[in-house]
């Protein structure tokens, strides 16, 4: 049994702006994490580096496994601490124009370890969903 996180946001900006803000390093690097060697190109290899913890370098191997744009955007997500690689997926719809509806599905995480490992980035997502891609939009 794997747990998955699905996080959805509405934003009043239109999906050009919004996938700018999901594919651009210096843009990724403002709201989400910094990332070393991201294009948005089906194969490409990337990290995201966060803060060590202990226990966690901080570190999250990723490859670009689909894009779809503005509309898709997937990859997969490993740190150092998770006993699977699992899956992000960014979809963007157009509910109407200038607005974006963003869905967001990290799956993959196996076991009772994956459950808590789903709570914890489940928190994360959404805090950086809700308030710092939010900030980043508006500023831009």
């Amino acid at each position: 049994m794997t747990r998955d996180i699905t996080v959805e946001v509405e934003l009043p900006h239109p999906p050009d702006s919004v996938w700018l803000a999901l594919t651009d390093p210096a843009a990724l690097a403002e709201w989400m994490m910094p990332v070393r060697d991201f294009e948005p190109v089906v194969g490409r290899r990337f990290t995201v580096h966060a803060k060590p913890m202990p226990g966690w370098d901080g570190v999250v191997h990723c490859e670009v496994t689909a894009v779809d744009e503005p509309h898709t955007l997937a990859y997969t997500w490993r740190g150092s601490r998770m006993r699977a690689t699992t899956e992000v997926v960014w979809t963007l719809t157009e509910p109407e124009p200038g607005r974006t509806h963003l869905l967001l599905r990290h799956s993959g995480f196996p076991g009772l370890g994956g459950a808590v490992m789903a709570l914890m980035h489940r928190g994360g997502w959404r805090r950086m969903l809700t308030t710092r891609l939010v900030s980043r939009l508006a500023t831009a």
